[in-house]
């Protein structure tokens, strides 16, 4: 099912250019970053058109590690875009990495240098090798087109200005690339091969370790006659005379003094770094798979280390239960006993609220006729009594007559007088004669 818009989001900008504009994007089936180059074919002449058919078909059928991977293409043809999916190149490319070292005042390393000649070169005889009589011709090879993945292994891309060539003997006539990088053959409107390419991969190699292109003026008249003369100065003292004459090889002003592919690789100088280069691969490799062998086993007694804790706190959290589970039989039982202990303290209370009640509560009855007023009688004394003086006594401390003590002197009847006195059936004492008002 070919791909579409919505299968891709937008991450960022790369960059824009006469082209159209490269961008960021992210697959949304599986996660992988990749970039689209998208351009509006609408506004195009045919021969741009041409060329646009052309890169898409030129990267279709390259396929090469150190060449940029094509993916699929997404047609719009409501918006005449199309839309070019390519491998994302992590390391961004050389003229990004030539003008930090410009900033900055640094330099790239000889052995940097050597790797990147080699498998450049390694990328442009994919490109020209010979397939049912087919070349193809990069034709603006230079260092914004020379990309670096995450291990700054080169990644060749943009065949936009790139040329088939159908004979061995076939040589292009129409050149548009950048000035700095043109061949002596295309400044003088001469036919060109793929030594125009090697050229090209020279001056690049040149300014990647002088940081400036070995051809440069202010005026195109006179980039061309220094390009025809092919005069430029050694590479900066740090790199090796055999760095220096391999890079002077590529630029040769004579085609025919022009090495091809095949002869840069089979230079014993080249071979030479180029084993040294594998050597360098196949050890980090090594060091890579060593690496992830150490980090899956550190990974594995992590793992371990990790089922041991967790073991570890399955026990401590079944400890931790059992102790919960004891406390709180701890705490039924406690319970149990303190509504026990309560329940006999209320017994107890019971039993002597009842013996307290038993003794104090005796209730004295008295009958019915009985009122407060019938207790306290009213006494009043005949007033005979009070008549005669003879009969009238005090008693002492009271100022009250005692009949009993003037009995000899007063005949009267002790019946009739206790009548009077109104004591019938009581006999008079002291004491009532005290209480009686």
């Amino acid at each position: 099912m070919p791909a579409s818009l919505d299968d891709f989001q937008v991450i960022s900008t790369i960059g824009t250019g006469s082209y159209g504009t490269c961008k960021k994007i992210c697959r949304k089936k599986d996660g992988k970053i990749l970039v689209w180059k998208e351009m509006e074919y609408g506004s195009m002449t045919e021969a741009e058109k041409q060329m646009l058919v052309s890169e898409v078909n030129l990267l279709r059928e390259l396929h090469h590690q150190h060449i940029v991977k094509y993916y699929d293409r997404i047609i719009d043809r409501t918006k005449a875009m199309i839309y070019i999916i390519m491998e994302y190149c992590e390391g961004g490319d050389l003229a990004t990495l030539i003008a930090a070292n410009k900033k900055n005042g640094e330099s790239i390393t000889e052995d940097f240098a050597w790797k990147i000649l080699i498998q450049t070169t390694l990328a442009l005889k994919e490109c020209h090798r010979r397939k049912n009589g087919q070349a193809v011709l990069h034709r603006d090879l230079k260092p914004a087109n020379v990309f670096l993945d995450k291990d700054s292994n080169v990644k060749l891309g943009d065949f936009g200005l790139a040329r088939v060539l159908h004979s061995e003997s076939s040589f292009a006539q129409t050149y548009v690339g950048t000035p700095y990088y043109m061949s002596p053959e295309l400044v003088n409107n001469l036919s060109y091969n793929e030594k125009s390419d090697i050229w090209a991969l020279g001056c690049m190699m040149y300014e990647l370790c002088a940081l400036s292109p070995p051809f440069t003026a202010s005026n195109q008249s006179e980039l061309n006659r220094k390009i025809r003369l092919g005069d430029f100065p050694r590479l900066p003292l740090k790199y090796s005379i055999e760095l220096d004459m391999i890079i002077r090889k590529m630029i040769q002003v004579e085609v025919a003094q022009r090495p091809s592919i095949g002869s840069i690789l089979a230079d014993p100088l080249v071979q030479k770094r180029r084993e040294a280069l594998e050597c360098n691969v196949v050890s980090t490799r090594t060091n890579s798979s060593d690496n992830e062998k150490h980090d899956l086993d550190n990974i594995e007694k992590l793992r371990n280390n990790l089922i041991a804790k967790m073991r570890q706190l399955e026990l401590k959290e079944k400890e931790l239960e059992s102790r919960e589970k004891s406390v709180a039989l701890r705490e039924q039982i406690a319970e149990e006993k303190l509504k026990r202990a309560m329940s006999l303290l209320d017994q107890v209370r019971h039993r002597d609220d009842y013996s307290t009640t038993s003794q104090t509560s005796v209730k004295v009855t008295l009958p019915d006729n009985l009122s407060d007023a019938s207790l306290k009688r009213q006494v009043t004394f005949h007033p005979q009594l009070f008549d005669k003086e003879n009969l009238r006594q005090k008693i002492p401390h009271t100022g009250l007559v005692n009949p009993l003590q003037t009995k000899s002197a007063l005949p009267y009847n002790n019946t009739s007088l206790e009548n009077q006195l109104g004591f019938a059936g009581n006999k008079i004492t002291h004491n009532n004669l005290l209480h009686v008002r």
